[in-house]
């Protein structure tokens, strides 16, 4: 199994998530209203990127708040 990393930066009203690993060029960046949704669009957008099924088995999504992750975040 795969795990994808991914950090999560609170922009009001968003969580805007970016998926490390994924291919050069490719759509690494999605966004929930919700903790629960943003994961969800992490795990989505990994599946379509990669062309997998979202299988649970198959991969995972680690998901962290950019913070907890030593990403620096930005401010609006």
């Amino acid at each position: 199994m795969t795990t994808h990393k991914a950090t999560a930066e609170r922009r009001e009203p968003f969580w805007v998530v970016h998926v490390d690993g994924l291919p050069e060029g490719e759509q690494n960046v999605t966004q929930g209203l919700t903790w629960t949704e943003a994961h969800e669009n992490a795990r989505d957008l990994v599946s379509l990127v990669l062309g997998i099924d979202d299988d649970p088995a198959a991969y995972t999504v680690e998901l962290l708040p950019a913070e907890a992750s030593g990403e620096h975040t930005l401010t609006r």
